[in-house]
């Protein structure tokens, strides 16, 4: 049941899931896996205190990798190369640009929905318009009962669809926020301005925010100078970004947010997660520092599942700190009023 309550959004403890990562919580097949990580099958999903889809949008979507879930012995070599274009290690993390490829919203809830009950989820979508963005929150109120998923996140900052988002958030969600039937989280970006955004959220009533979003990088072949992926420039996750998923978190709380903080960004350890809520986050997500592994490591995905079982263990026990220390005004590298 339940046991954590972040202003309606309710969860089984603080460690969530990180969107598209584990795709839509389940695996399509016995030999098709979670996602892009075949450590998920090690994992008991439902014990994290929630598990966040991939983003859907209103119709299927391919991107810029593939809509193909299905792939036989020999069409691994036509996979890999799609994989290759769409995500590339880099030092400290990967560079990602799938492009929100994805099933659409109905085939969600027709073939992932019914089959991902036991787990606690939070339905991540994306549009390129407010009304887009409205119907996208009506379907899920048609679709999932009140308490059947913990909340709704907005993705409306993703570096790999090349949309301004800032031209339609506003009234994305003064027109959407007050229809859900469930609470709405506002996924912000680093590389945005993310005041602005997190007070937007709080202004038109959601319930709290996803901070952060990836952070948005090149890399180009050092003998061809082509880009290594398809959408040239992609998404940097992992290791690397924690100080900047840590810094925002930090100065939001400086400046007085009072909305709940959903961190993201290169978590990995417990003492990542105790870091992050110092900073002044409600509760932790797991992304790509957990999820994706190189090959062969992905090899180790029993020891890896077991790694994340004690960290789930101790989630389940941890309670963040009464308030995180706040800087003085005048203290010295205070941030500025």
């Amino acid at each position: 049941m339940p046991a954590i309550n972040l202003n309606g959004i309710k969860l089984r403890n603080r460690l969530l899931t990180s969107a598209s990562l584990l795709g839509y919580g389940a695996s399509k097949s016995r030999l098709i896996l979670y996602g892009l990580s075949p450590i998920a099958q090690w994992v008991p999903l439902e014990r994290f205190g929630a598990v966040t889809t991939r983003t859907v949008t209103l119709q299927p979507r391919e991107g810029h990798f593939t809509l193909k879930e299905d792939w036989s012995l020999a069409e691994f070599p036509q996979m890999l190369r799609l994989y290759g274009k769409a995500l590339h290690k880099v030092d400290g993390g990967w560079l990602n640009a799938f492009g929100w490829s994805n099933i659409g919203i109905e085939r969600y809830f027709d073939e992932y929905f019914p089959r991902t009950a036991t787990l606690n989820r939070i339905v991540s979508v994306g549009g390129f318009s407010a009304d887009e963005i409205e119907q996208l929150i009506e379907t899920v109120n048609e679709r999932a009962k009140p308490g059947e998923i913990a909340a709704v996140e907005l993705n409306a900052s993703c570096h790999n669809v090349n949309f301004p988002f800032a031209t339609i958030l506003e009234e994305a969600l003064r027109r959407a926020v007050p229809k859900s039937k469930h609470p709405v989280i506002l996924k912000v970006s680093p590389d945005e301005d993310y005041h602005w955004q997190a007070n937007l959220a709080a202004q038109y009533g959601c319930a709290a925010i996803t901070a952060i979003n990836t952070v948005k990088g090149l890399r180009l072949d050092p003998e061809t100078g082509e880009p290594y992926l398809k959408n040239r420039y992609g998404a940097i996750s992992g290791r690397a970004i924690k100080p900047i998923g840590l810094r925002v978190v930090a100065e939001l709380r400086d400046r007085g947010f009072k909305l709940p903080i959903i961190a993201n960004g290169g978590i990995r350890t417990f003492d990542d997660c105790r870091e992050y809520t110092w900073a002044g986050a409600d509760a932790v997500s797991l992304g790509s520092s957990v999820w994706l592994a190189p090959m062969p490591m992905y090899a180790l995905g029993p020891f890896e599942g077991i790694r994340i079982r004690r960290l789930i263990s101790r989630m389940d026990r941890f309670e963040p700190p009464a308030a995180a220390p706040i800087w003085r005004a005048d203290a010295p590298g205070a941030p500025e009023a």
